[in-house]
């Protein structure tokens, strides 16, 4: 029960940091698009410069997979206990 309410709640944090990452790329890709057309883009600070501005959603993508993860080990662990007891 515990694993299963952990397992959405990371869930729902990754879909929500990438739904909000995506309603905000349009204007990054409108910043790239320009630089790339006028010729003389350094493309790594226009890299860095593009990437700072989604440095917000790496902490809740990673949080949310990481207790994904930790979910899944611990729906693992009960279903090995299960089994091993011999119960269904």
């Amino acid at each position: 029960m515990i694993a299963g309410l952990l397992y959405l709640i990371g869930l729902i944090a990754v879909l929500v940091s990438i739904a909000i990452a995506g309603v905000r790329a349009p204007p990054a890709i409108n910043q790239f698009t320009t630089a790339m057309d006028a010729g003389n883009a350094n493309m790594l600070d226009l890299s860095l410069t593009i990437a700072s501005t989604f440095s917000w959603a790496v902490l809740p993508v990673v949080g949310g997979l990481l207790l994904m993860g930790f979910a899944r080990v611990i729906m693992l662990l009960g279903a090995i206990n299960r089994s091993l007891r011999g119960q269904t």
